[in-house]
């Protein structure tokens, strides 16, 4: 067997992931018997229940008939073609096929072989090969992107993060973003495709969405992915954790080890400080609007916020908000801080609360009861032994004022803490991107999966 061969086995076994050979269908994780060191494809889900799509081409095309290749029509490059479907089946150009589901099928100009050939959705250019199908439990059609993993990644990357910062930066995005897709091959299996183009998964836009520094970050980070005990982690990232990232039980209630709190150093971001400003009525609003019956507010239970790393039952090491109590004339309720930020569209869960009462503002504090306001609202105020819990009273001047830091869930790779690395990394450091990746994620190893 030849050496180079025998290195590449040993480091599939080690990897304890591999995946079949490209066929044209999406490859997924296999055995160690299948080892394979090609590159995997993946199914994008970039359309989802739509009635019409319109469909061209760099080149000329055909349209064939999914599972059967029968030829449902022929079509000239550039020539604009309408696919709809309704409750009897699928049209092209308003006339009935015969088809479950349709394919394009470009066929590349050997005049062009050197220049890049694309098919068009919706006047969006895409990489691979493109197949709809009907979505499943609804009336519409969903469209498929199948692609080599990497041509996906080109489509990610500007999403994901400013390609024009450094280099370092970029490639450190790359590789989790990379890891994350690995990790979530059928996600949405039952949709019929591996990973969606939404922050559901990572947003891909195709060929529009990509950048010269995009693909020479994916390009010289090629096959790498990151693991844990040989496994591949959950890469979860975010834009800024406004000083501290968190362990990840405490935002999916999953403990994952190289998910823990660290230092970030994304102080640069825009948003590593953010205020948000409503009205005692404009939280019950919201409170009801989220499904609560709890009448009118009259309290909020919330420790306060200190610097990291925190020990509290109701916040993160890094001081997010894990849970929070709203207590209501007809009731009170525990809900977590993702839920808190979803109501009232909040950049994280990294906040403290204070009230502006006329003239002055305080600072939520332990061992103290504060007072909020509540416009038109007039009743006994009931005796509280939560030092930590804020009393609603009947001033309608009063605000309730959210003070937060950075923008995301906090998990993982910081994308501006990433960039402040990247900037400070050693001048002609190509490398660097490894000790950034390792920083943010604990415990890993980096190492080629193809």
């Amino acid at each position: 067997m030849h050496k180079y061969m025998l290195k590449w086995l040993l480091l599939a076994a080690s990897l304890l992931i591999i995946f079949t050979p490209i066929s044209g269908q999406a490859t997924t994780p296999v055995t160690l018997e299948g080892a394979s060191s090609l590159e995997p494809t993946l199914r994008v889900g970039i359309l989802s229940n739509q009635q019409t799509v319109h469909i061209s081409a760099d080149s000329t095309f055909d349209l064939v008939a999914a599972g059967t290749n029968t030829l449902l029509g022929s079509f000239r490059s550039y020539e604009a073609v309408t696919i709809s479907v309704n409750d009897s089946g699928f049209t092209i150009n308003d006339l009935p096929v015969a088809a479950t589901g349709i394919n394009v099928v470009q066929k590349k100009d050997d005049v062009m072989v050197y220049i890049e050939q694309y098919i068009h959705v919706n006047k969006r250019r895409y990489r691979g090969d493109i197949g709809i199908h009907r979505t499943m439990g609804k009336a519409g059609m969903t469209v498929v992107n199948t692609l080599p993993i990497e041509q996906y990644l080109y489509g990610i990357i500007k999403n994901e993060i400013s390609p024009e910062w450094p280099m370092e930066a970029v490639k450190a995005q790359a590789v989790a973003a990379r890891t994350y897709a690995l990790a979530n091959y059928n996600k949405h299996k039952a949709d019929g495709f591996d990973v969606c183009a939404t922050t559901d998964c990572q947003v891909y836009g195709g060929r529009e969405s990509e950048a010269p520094r995009s693909l020479e970050a994916v390009n010289d980070t090629r096959g790498l992915v990151l693991l844990h005990n040989g496994k591949l982690i959950t890469a979860y990232f975010h834009s800024s954790s406004g000083g501290y990232t968190e362990n990840s039980e405490n935002v999916w209630q999953t403990s994952q080890p190289y998910l823990r709190g660290v230092t970030d150093y994304d102080q640069n971001c825009p948003y590593f400080k953010w205020e948000k400003k409503l009205t005692l009525a404009e939280l019950n609003q919201a409170v009801i609007k989220a499904g609560y019956n709890i009448g009118a507010l009259k309290a909020i239970e919330l420790s306060p916020l200190a610097a990291p790393p925190i020990i509290s039952s109701d916040r993160g090491v890094s001081g997010r908000v894990k849970t929070i109590r709203l207590l209501g004339t007809s009731g009170n309720i525990e809900i977590s801080g993702t839920k808190f930020r979803s109501m009232l569209d909040l950049k994280s869960t990294l906040f403290d609360i204070s009230v502006i009462s006329n003239e002055f503002a305080k600072p939520v504090l332990a061992s103290t009861e504060k007072k909020l306001s509540q416009p038109q609202i007039s009743f006994a105020l009931p005796t509280l032994d939560n030092p930590n819990t804020h009393l609603v009273t009947g001033e309608p001047a009063d605000l309730l004022v959210i003070n937060g830091s950075g923008w995301g869930h906090g998990l993982g790779l910081s994308q501006w803490g990433a960039k402040a690395m990247a900037e400070k990394s050693p001048t002609g450091s190509t490398e660097y991107f490894k000790e950034i990746l390792k920083h943010y994620y604990q415990g890993i190893e980096i190492k080629k999966a193809y």
